[in-house]
Parts: structure tokens; C-alpha cells; sequence
């Protein structure tokens, strides 16, 4: 499987930053964990990981993401965030995504190329910058911290 090395500009690309903090310390500690997860696949790529160290990041991340992904919903049911089916309708939109991926990969269909891994840490970012975003006032008035 040929593996796309990526340019050294790209590293700071999928670092958390206070800027994507959504005010809710188990959220914002998924979130970084996410973008830890990416560096991780970013890291793998530059150094020209194989198939199966590749393979294993994307399955942690799809994993973690199903995990953190139920812990917001809950939140968002807990509390009767009134989009939570639009923002849940985005969560698996990005699984189903990660998913197809993997099987790609698993079949040697796809190569993990700079364009996927972009799509990961773009999706992530413009996530939590805009649907992510929108639940913060409604759950800081309910008092979640």
C-alpha cells in the first residue's frame, strides 16, 4: 500500500487548541484525544508506516470517535438539546464515512492519501468549530461545566 508523506507545514495542522473548547471538560478531554489520535496517523504516514500500523490507528479513531460521539449525545439527551437529532444525524454521517474507509483500506482499495487524512482533521475541526459550538450556551445555561 503506498502511503502519501505529507509535508511538514500539515503537523500543527491536527493539534487542539483552546479555540475548538466547548466549556465541558469530559467533552473538551474527548476532543483532544481525537486530535491526539489524528497526530498519531499523521505521524504514522510521515514515517511511512505500513498497511497494519496504519489499519490500527484508523480503527482506534473510529472506535474513540463512536465512544466520544455517545458521551455528547448523552449530554445533549440529558439536558433536551433541541437539535440533538440534526447533530446525532452528523455523528453518523462521519462513521459511516470512517467505516467505508476502513473497508477500503482492509480490501487494499484506498490509499491513506494527505486528501483523506485532510477530510478527518477537517471534518473534526469544522465540527466541533460549528455544530459543536452552537450546544455550548445552551449547555453552560443548565450549568454543565
Amino acid at each position: 500500500m503506498a502511503i502519501q508523506q505529507l509535508a511538514q507545514p500539515a503537523v500543527s495542522s491536527c493539534q487542539w487548541t483552546a479555540q475548538y473548547s466547548v466549556n465541558v471538560a469530559r467533552l473538551d478531554d474527548q476532543h483532544k484525544k481525537l486530535f491526539e489520535i489524528l497526530g498519531s496517523l499523521q505521524q504514522a504516514m510521515m514515517a511511512r508506516k505500513g498497511t497494519d500500523v496504519i489499519s490500527s490507528i484508523v480503527s482506534e479513531l473510529a472506535n474513540y470517535t463512536k465512544t466520544h460521539f455517545a458521551c455528547e449525545e448523552g449530554y445533549l439527551r440529558m439536558y433536551g438539546y433541541p437539535e440533538l437529532e440534526a447533530h446525532k444525524k452528523e455523528h453518523e454521517i462521519f462513521v459511516e464515512k470512517i467505516r467505508q474507509f476502513q473497508n477500503d483500506l482492509a480490501k487494499g482499495q484506498v490509499t491513506l492519501s494527505l486528501n483523506v487524512f485532510r477530510f478527518l482533521v477537517d471534518w473534526l475541526k469544522n465540527h466541533i468549530l460549528g455544530t459543536d459550538k452552537k450546544y455550548v450556551p445552551f449547555l453552560q445555561a443548565k450549568g454543565v461545566r
